[in-house]
C-alpha cells in the first residue's frame, strides 16, 4: 500500500505540471525512439540479407585451386590437366545421384521460329543441366510442367523448358504449351525440333533490361533452355570448357556443410597425388554469417550512441527534480512534521523521478515501434515500384523483444540514478527550516 501510495503521487505531480513533465521526459523519449527504431532497422536488414543470400546463394557449392607448394618462389600456371574433369563430374553426378548437381551451362545461339500468325518469334537458346536451372529457380521459376532432368542430359534428348513469355508470343491464347513440338532454326546449327516439358516464369527484371532496347513485350527475346549434353552434342563440343564448376544441392535434407565436405573428400582423393594444384571448395553462406555478425556490431554500436542521449535526458530529469523540491519544501517540512522519516521521503522521490523516466521510456518504444512501421511500409512502397526487386526483397520490421525490456529497464534505471541526488537531497531538509521556506 505504501509503494501504491507513492506511485499514486507520483502520477498525480506528473499532472499537475503536464508540459513541463513533458518536456522534461523528451530527452528520454528520444534516446528510447532511437534504440528502439535502429534495433528493428538494424534486425530488418540483417534478415533481408539473409533471406537474399538464401534465395541467391543458399545451395550453391563453388570451386577454386589451392597451390600445394607453400612458399614456392614460382607457381606453376594452372593448366587444364590441373582442373577438375568432364568425366570427374559426371562421376559426381552419379555418385551422389540427385543429391548433388553439377551446374552446367552453354549458350548456343539465337534462334528463330514462326508463330501461327506468321510472325517470327526470337529465342535464346542455352544448354543447361538440371543443377544450372534448379540453383537458378528464382530467376527460372518453374510454373508449369518439369525442368529438363539429369535423364534428358544423359540421353541427349530434344527437350525444352520455355518462358511463359515465349508461350504468350508463339501460342494462340489459352492454348497449352505443354507437350507441343517446336522447330527452331538455330543460327549456324540449322533447324532443330524440340518438345516442351516445361515453362517458366520469366523475371521482371530480365523483362525490365530488355525493354530498354526500345522493344515491346511481344518482340523480346527470351531464354529458352534444353538439356546440356544436346546443347554440346549441337555445337560438337561434347568437353566442357569449366574449370571452375558449381555445384547445388538438390537434397534439402543434406546440409550445405555436410554436402561441401563430401564433395571436397571425393576430390581429395583425386588429388591425393597432384604435384601443383588440388581444387578447394567453399560457399557463400560463410560470408553471409559474416556480414551478419558484421551487422550485429554496426547495430548495436549505433543504438549505444543514440543510448547516449539517455543520459542527456537523465540531466534534465534531475534538474526538474531539483526544482520540484525546491517548489515542495513547504510540503516536505510538513510531512516531516508529521512524522515521516528521511527514508520515506526520499523512495517517494525515486519513485517520483523513476515513474517520469519510465513513462518516457514506454512513449519512446510506442515512437519507435511507429518509426520502424513506417520504414517498412514506405519500403515496401518503393519496392513495388522496382519490378527486379519485388520477389527477392521483402521489408519486414523485425522488433527486438529484448531490446524493448533493455530499455524499459534502462529507463527506469536512469530515473533511480539521476533522481537519487534529488531525492536524497529532499530527505536531508530541515523540517523547521523547511517550514519556514516560503
Amino acid at each position: 500500500m505504501y509503494f501504491l501510495e507513492n506511485v499514486r503521487l507520483a502520477f498525480t505531480a506528473l499532472k499537475a505540471n503536464k508540459l513541463r513533465s513533458i518536456l522534461t521526459m523528451l530527452g528520454i523519449i528520444i534516446g528510447i525512439c532511437a534504440v528502439i527504431t535502429i534495433t528493428s532497422i538494424g534486425n530488418s536488414l540483417k534478415e533481408t540479407l539473409s533471406n537474399a543470400f538464401n534465395t541467391l546463394e543458399g545451395r550453391n557449392i563453388y570451386t577454386t585451386y589451392d597451390y600445394i607448394e607453400e612458399g614456392a618462389l614460382s607457381v606453376k600456371r594452372l593448366s587444364d590437366s590441373d582442373t577438375i574433369t568432364s568425366e570427374m563430374l559426371d562421376d559426381i553426378e552419379r555418385l551422389f545421384s540427385g543429391k548433388i548437381l553439377v551446374e552446367r551451362t552453354n549458350g548456343i545461339g539465337t534462334g528463330t521460329l514462326h508463330n501461327s500468325k506468321g510472325k517470327d518469334v526470337t529465342v535464346n537458346v542455352s544448354g543447361a543441366s538440371e543443377g544450372f536451372i534448379k540453383s537458378n529457380s528464382y530467376f527460372y521459376k518453374l510454373i508449369k510442367g518439369r525442368y529438363p532432368s539429369t535423364e534428358d542430359n544423359e540421353g541427349k534428348k530434344h527437350t525444352i523448358l520455355v518462358s511463359d513469355l515465349f508461350a504468350e508470343q508463339y501460342f494462340n491464347k489459352g492454348e497449352e504449351p505443354l507437350g507441343k513440338d517446336l522447330d527452331i532454326f538455330i543460327d549456324g546449327i540449322g533447324k532443330i525440333h524440340f518438345t516442351i516439358v516445361g515453362v517458366f516464369r520469366i523475371s521482371e527484371s530480365y523483362i525490365s533490361y530488355m525493354g530498354e532496347s526500345g522493344k515491346s513485350r511481344m518482340e523480346l527475346a527470351t531464354p529458352v533452355f534444353i538439356p546440356y549434353y544436346t546443347s554440346t552434342y549441337l555445337k560438337a563440343a561434347e568437353k566442357d570448357s569449366m574449370r571452375f564448376p558449381t555445384f547445388y544441392v538438390a537434397d534439402k535434407r543434406l546440409s550445405l556443410e555436410d554436402a561441401q565436405d563430401q564433395l571436397q573428400e571425393y576430390l581429395d582423393t583425386k588429388y591425393k597425388n597432384a604435384k601443383y594444384w588440388k581444387p578447394y571448395l567453399y560457399n557463400y553462406m560463410e560470408d553471409s554469417d559474416e556480414i551478419s555478425k558484421y551487422m550485429n556490431i554496426l547495430t548495436i554500436v549505433l543504438a549505444i550512441i543514440a543510448a547516449i542521449s539517455l543520459l542527456v535526458g537523465g540531466i534534465g530529469v534531475m534538474n526538474i527534480m531539483m526544482v520540484s523540491i525546491t517548489e515542495r519544501t513547504r510540503e516536505i517540512g510538513i510531512r516531516k512534521a508529521l512524522g515521516a522519516k528521511n527514508g520515506a521521503i526520499r523512495i517517494q522521490f525515486l519513485i517520483e523521478s523513476a515513474i517520469l523516466c519510465l513513462v518516457g521510456g514506454i512513449l519512446g518504444i510506442l515512437l519507435g515501434m511507429f518509426n520502424g512501421f513506417l520504414v517498412e511500409t514506405v519500403g515496401n512502397m518503393i519496392i513495388d515500384h522496382l519490378p527486379e526487386y519485388q520477389d527477392l526483397v521483402t521489408l519486414n520490421i523485425q522488433l527486438s523483444i529484448p531490446a524493448i525490456i533493455l530499455a524499459l529497464i534502462f529507463s527506469t534505471i536512469i530515473g533511480v540514478f539521476f533522481g537519487s541526488y534529488p531525492a536524497s537531497k529532499a530527505a536531508k531538509l530541515d523540517p523547521i527550516e523547511a517550514l519556514r521556506y516560503e
